[in-house]
């Protein structure tokens, strides 16, 4: 079942593809409210003739104290999808309370979905609270990734105050089959801390879930890691035989890009036959 927050917050966007191998997937139904705006479908050079890339942006310019969004994604059986942001979102400050943002993503039979927003970028005193939930047929793959960084506009090392997040991943009956929770405050980052993040300000991870063939998930992420390097990165499977994921940590934004990159763009080798291609932003 979904999640109790997922289920109370108020969608402002519901999106759902529809496609058949051969022909390309196109958005069947889709409703978009502030502050969301969705672009047109995209058929972008080097990927799948089949894939439909779409870009959702923020007309507000971020999340914002109190802030309550709700976005559903469904990929019918057959279709192939991407969906990313425009840009990185900016959580601002909120010294009176917090946003909250609330993903949930279906994919059916033969289905791909991806949903591979940019980083956010955690302002001072900035709280976030974050939710995904996705609910994978057996035979379809879902990727998701999501990073975060912290920034002081005025260069002051002021931390923000907290993010909260949980991805729980389910079968096509709502059946849990893996969680993952991740708890963290601003100020534990001013720091190094020896076991926890050490010198690594920068976070990332990137699920993909691929019920029928896990190891093969596995595999791909694996390929795309560097053995040395400014990015420190580790995979492993994902309970319940849902797939595979990677976490990454760096001090270095550009690089722990780059190596997210790489692992997104083995998994959809692997699975589809060809790397994507360029996206510009």
């Amino acid at each position: 079942m979904e999640t109790a927050a997922a289920a109370a917050a108020e969608r402002q966007v519901e999106i759902a593809f529809a496609g058949a191998a051969g022909t390309r997937t196109f958005l069947r139904r889709q409703r978009v409210a502030y502050p969301f705006h969705v672009g047109r479908a995209l058929y972008l050079p080097g990927d799948p003739a089949e894939l439909c890339t779409v870009y959702l942006q923020s007309c507000s310019g971020g999340l914002f104290q109190k802030d309550r969004l709700g976005i559903a994604l469904t990929g019918a059986s057959g279709a192939r999808a991407h969906v990313t942001t425009a840009a990185s979102t900016v959580v601002h400050s909120m010294p009176d309370g917090h946003a909250e943002q609330h993903v949930l993503i279906r994919a059916d039979r033969d289905a791909l979905v991806e949903y591979l927003p940019d980083p956010l970028i955690l302002f001072p005193d900035s709280r976030l609270r974050n939710t995904l939930t996705v609910r994978a047929h057996r035979e379809s793959t879902v990727m998701v990734c999501d990073a975060f960084l912290a920034h002081d506009p005025e260069a002051k090392r002021r931390p923000f105050g907290w993010l909260r997040t949980e991805t729980r991943i389910e079968d096509e009956g709502g059946r849990l089959l893996a969680v993952d929770r991740f708890a963290i405050e601003g100020r534990q980052l001013l720091e190094p801390r020896e076991g926890i993040h050490g010198p690594h300000t920068i976070q990332a991870s990137l699920m993909v879930i691929h019920r029928a063939d896990p190891a093969a998930a596995l595999e791909a992420l694996r390929s795309a890691l560097p053995a040395d390097g400014p990015v420190y990165a580790g995979a492993s499977l994902l309970p319940g035989d849902a797939g595979a994921w990677v976490r990454l940590l760096s001090a270095d934004a550009v690089a722990l890009r780059q190596t997210l990159k790489d692992a997104w763009s083995a998994a959809r080798e692997r699975f589809t036959g060809a790397k994507p291609g360029t996206r510009r932003k």
